[in-house]
């Protein structure tokens, strides 16, 4: 009993040691606000404000990006895409999704198919065999090409994007396209 009492003191004195030392170290002014953190950053272009109009309770309000990492700055997201001169989707390039589209809903019937196929042969075919076609900015074929290069070229560049799809239903699709396409040749 006579250790537990020794114990017991020791550590009270050991407290009222701290108690009386505590004012000291806590009541002393803090320098947490003049800690970097609570700072405003400094930047070389003091005029800057990357938050100016934008309003963060605005319905679909966005803040301004400036690019950088993989992500487009809001004036590089406004540009067209470099489809066609002019940004402008092609009418040829609607006319494949839109064939495209419908051959991915019809794939599974055989004969479906092949009537989409046959109702389109003339556009599909049109810039293999019309050594004279307009061809797009971005097309596989060039135009001093014969019509036998353009079909080997067509063949090759739907061999690569078949090989490149992901779902079964594409590449069937796509499958289905090349063969009719080169059974014109």
């Amino acid at each position: 009993m006579h250790t537990s009492i020794t114990c017991f003191l020791l550590a009270t004195s050991l407290a009222a040691a701290f108690v009386t030392q505590a004012p000291s170290l806590c009541c002393r002014p803090s320098n947490l606000q003049n800690s970097p953190l609570f700072q405003p950053e400094k930047n070389d272009d003091e005029t800057s404000n990357e938050f100016q109009g934008f309003n963060p309770f605005t319905p679909g309000a966005k803040m301004p990006s400036k690019g950088g990492f993989g992500i487009l700055s809001d004036e590089e997201r406004k540009q067209p895409p470099p489809s066609t001169p002019g940004g402008q989707i092609s009418p040829r390039q609607m006319k494949m999704k839109e064939i495209t589209t419908e051959l991915l809903m019809c794939i599974s019937d055989d004969d479906s198919v092949s009537e989409l196929l046959l109702s389109h042969e003339e556009f599909l075919l049109d810039q293999l065999n019309n050594l004279d076609a307009v061809l797009e900015p971005d097309s596989v074929l060039s135009p001093d090409m014969t019509r036998s290069q353009r079909f080997q070229r067509y063949g090759e560049v739907m061999e690569e994007r078949i090989n490149g799809a992901r779902a079964p239903a594409a590449k069937k699709a796509l499958g289905s396209l090349k063969d009719f396409v080169m059974s014109r040749e």
